[in-house]
């Protein structure tokens, strides 16, 4: 079977490359539908890339918010481009996100992804409650969406460096540390961990690291930071040295996205075995619990006594072995591949 992933953003995440060398494990082959092309991208670039199966990752890649006079054009093309594109394959999509990062309000743009999802023969989703979330929000049939653990990132970073050894080589000082990382986005929620930091000042330092979305919102956090002490922030692209150091460093993670509906970043914590906090709210990412690992915080009321228990777990990364081991990408790649066989080879 030949399945081409779309879009081809090996290089912003290592999801799809971990992800399609375990399934050629499985007996899959899969390639990537590179660049961008005018009018009908999808139908032009899938005609020169035969396959059996359109893995559909990220949708909004086909209607690019450029800020010019087309951005309307390319999301009102987009449900037509796809189903162009399909005369001689079959859909897959991931529901990475229930919809685009910050797209949600734009014209056509829950349309794109409801038809995406539609004309699929089979959804995957990162959790059992995320699969209720797409159900219920597309009117899909519960048949056609397969849950599938999300991946364990960890295996690009190589073994964990002893604390020490990390804050010496990031020029960290002793302390407790609290880390958010990742890209650094409004959705995220850091706004409100800096001012409940500020107001409450607790024994431990706030490190935010990671490329901000532009340098407008960068100086924004900043602002808002001041001369704040016991918050430091390292804005630029992590490589994934940077981030094992930043990982084998702190104490604890934070997330405390407004609203999101798979982590990436929270599930390598996980796999880490580094405690973290997150909202009670985000219910579609799931992380095995209950673990000693993983707080939830009900709002900024309790976060203060959450944070406190966090930062005196252990960060253990053997004790994580097991949810490792569940979150294999051989174990995601058997299941995707059954996927694919069971949904669509269907009436070819």
């Amino acid at each position: 079977m030949n399945v081409v992933f779309a879009p081809d953003w090996r290089q912003g995440v290592p999801y799809q490359r971990l992800l399609a060398e375990a399934l050629g494990r499985q007996g899959i082959q899969v390639s990537y539908l590179e660049g961008y092309k005018r009018i009908f991208p999808l139908r032009r670039l899938l005609a020169t890339k035969p396959c059996d199966v359109l893995h559909l990752h990220w949708p909004e890649a086909y209607y690019p918010r450029k800020g010019d006079a087309w951005d309307w054009f390319r999301r009102a093309r987009f449900a037509f481009d796809l189903r162009g594109a399909l005369r001689h394959c079959a859909l897959a999509t991931t529901a990475h996100n229930l919809h685009a990062h910050n797209r949600k309000t734009e014209a056509f743009a829950e349309r794109n992804t409801r038809a995406a999802h539609t004309l699929a023969r089979v959804i995957f989703a990162h959790s059992p409650v995320a699969k209720e979330r797409l159900v219920e929000a597309f009117g899909l049939p519960p048949e056609k969406v397969c849950v599938i653990p999300h991946g364990d990132l960890s295996v690009t970073l190589g073994a964990p460096v002893s604390q020490g050894e990390a804050r010496t080589a990031l020029s960290l000082g002793a302390g407790k540390l609290a880390l958010i990382f990742g890209a650094v986005e409004p959705y995220k929620g850091q706004e409100e961990v800096i001012r409940w930091w500020k107001e409450h000042r607790p024994p431990a330092t706030l490190a935010i690291v990671g490329k901000p979305e532009s340098p407008e919102y960068a100086a924004h956090l900043e602002s808002l930071i001041g001369d704040t002490p016991g918050i430091v922030t390292r804005f630029g692209w992590l490589s994934d040295e940077q981030l094992r150091l930043w990982l084998g460093a702190a104490d604890a993670a934070i997330f405390n996205y407004r609203e999101i509906f798979t982590s990436g970043a929270a599930n390598l914590a996980r796999s880490w075995g580094l405690p973290m906090l997150l909202p009670a709210r985000l219910d579609t990412v799931t992380l095995g619990e209950p673990t000693p690992t993983v707080r939830r915080f009900t709002d900024f009321a309790d976060f203060g006594a959450r944070l406190r228990e966090a930062l005196e777990i252990p960060a253990d990364f053997g004790a994580a072995a097991g949810w490792r081991q569940e979150c294999s990408w051989d174990e995601v790649a058997r299941v995707t591949a059954e996927a694919y066989r069971s949904h669509c080879q269907r009436a070819k």
